[in-house]
């Protein structure tokens, strides 16, 4: 089981910034006390070099100040420390701190030129370069490094004391950087936690920044703004959804207690009223599925598919021609090149489309009024046009046509929710298409529909 991890952001930034700089310390320290120490190393070689060469000259000039010295170290010039060796000398051979070394017996067999190395011995340590003299022979000159150890000590302090210091200043100052860089995060959380305490998506956060969490806080209040929107819609859905049923099921109530009263009531009366709740339970049924029909929203819920349009308006056209028998519904304008007019899309939810506008023109025609359908394809997609002779809609209330439960003055007389053309409104939303509506000339609405095609 994965645990989260504890801390806050800002000290886990402090934290890794420390850590960051603190490897960049200990990097550099480790490459600035190599470096020192190289430097020291090489002054001290170029100096015992240089004692070791005068040495060299003495003895090759016959100076007899080195002939006792083979077993022992002999301070020929403060603080040199100077010793003859021979082809035959053992190594690992003498005192300290000039014990002879491999190396030095190699220089004196004239294998090697010269050697240098080191010599660690208790309190004190000696810097050996081994030189040849005469031929099997060779002098090893020391100089004591115990100030160069003492120099090295007191810089590896200082580096630890100032990689101390850094790493510490840069947590500190990276916990300070951390919280303002963080200060909108905070702000977005608390915004965040009033929301959720509040159930209240109308918050702002005000973070003027251009990075990221600028952004962040944007699209956060961006997001809010829509959740505020939908809520409005919903709360404003289940008003309107409230006061449309109130009527119809006060209306019923009144007719069944009018039916629970049977010897009060004649046979004919009695027959209307049963039709009459028969009526309004139809009505009722149809504005609840309405209503299911707005809850769907303005997104598809499956996948879409190809709909061949042409199909869908045959059919719709057949079964609105039933339905409302009164008005003459006529398709025209198939494609000349008899192309199918394809529509990427929710079968189902253009059916119910072409249903709507279809049955809302059929409701407002007059006996024998004409309401011609045609489908034709544009340069973007597909274009559908409904076009009625019906009471036509009032050039006043052509901006709220599609707005739920909204009916113009001059229908209201007749049956309807008003939500029918906020469905059609929808779906093609949800389609990804516009809709209009318009007068047409000589009386009556023109509903026209765009689509995208597949």
């Amino acid at each position: 089981m994965r645990h989260p991890r504890e801390g806050s952001l800002r000290t886990r930034l402090a934290g890794l910034l420390a850590a960051t700089v603190a490897s960049a310390v200990l990097l550099m320290a480790g490459i600035a006390y190599l470096v020192v120490a190289r430097q020291l190393e090489r002054g001290q070689d170029v100096a015992l070099q240089r004692e070791a060469t005068r040495i060299q000259r003495l003895v090759q000039a016959g100076s007899e100040f080195l002939a006792s010295s083979s077993d022992t170290c002999r301070y020929a010039s403060e603080p040199a420390c100077t010793r003859l060796i021979s082809a035959s000398a053992s190594p690992e051979s003498g005192d300290a701190p000039l014990r002879v070394k491999s190396e030095a017996v190699e220089v004196a067999r004239g294998r090697l030129a010269v050697a240098f190395f080191t010599v660690r011995a208790p309190g004190r340590s000696v810097r050996v370069v081994v030189m040849p003299t005469v031929p099997g022979e060779a002098v090893m000159v020391g100089l004591p490094i115990t100030t160069v150890d003492i120099t090295l000590d007191r810089i590896r302090a200082v580096l630890v004391v100032l990689g101390a210091v850094g790493v510490l200043s840069s947590a500190l100052i990276g916990y300070i950087v951390a919280g303002v860089g963080l200060r909108p995060v905070r702000t977005l959380a608390a915004a965040i936690d009033r929301v959720a305490r509040t159930r209240d998506p109308r918050e702002s956060v005000a973070v003027e920044r251009d990075d990221e969490l600028g952004r962040l806080a944007r699209s956060f209040s961006a997001m809010l703004s829509e959740l505020a929107a939908a809520n409005a819609a919903q709360q404003q859905l289940v008003a309107d959804a409230s006061h449309e049923l109130r009527t119809p099921l006060t209306s019923l109530r009144t007719n069944f207690q009018l039916l629970e009263r049977p010897d009060a009531l004649a046979a004919a009366t009695r027959i209307e009223l049963v039709r009459a709740v028969d009526d309004e339970l139809r009505a009722l049924q149809s504005l609840v599925g309405d209503l299911i029909d707005l809850a769907h929203g303005d997104e598809l819920d499956g996948d879409r598919v190809e709909v061949d349009l042409d199909v869908l308006l045959e059919a719709a056209v057949a079964t609105a021609g039933r339905h409302w028998a009164r008005a003459a519904f006529l398709l025209r304008g198939a494609p000349a090149d008899g192309a199918a007019l394809v529509v990427s899309g929710d079968p189902e939810r253009l059916e119910r489309l072409v249903s709507v506008l279809l049955d809302n023109a059929g409701k407002y025609s007059p006996d024998g009024g004409d309401v011609e359908v045609q489908a034709l394809a544009t340069d973007t997609g597909i274009r559908l046009v409904v076009a009625d002779r019906g009471v036509g809609i009032p050039v006043a209330d052509l901006p709220y046509v599609f707005d739920r439960f909204f009916r113009s003055p001059s229908a209201r007389s007749l049956p309807g929710s008003g939500l029918g053309l906020a469905i059609a409104d929808q779906i093609v939303r949800a389609h990804g298409g516009s809709i209009r509506a318009a007068a047409r000339p000589g009386g009556g609405t023109i509903v026209t529909v765009d689509l995208p095609g597949a």
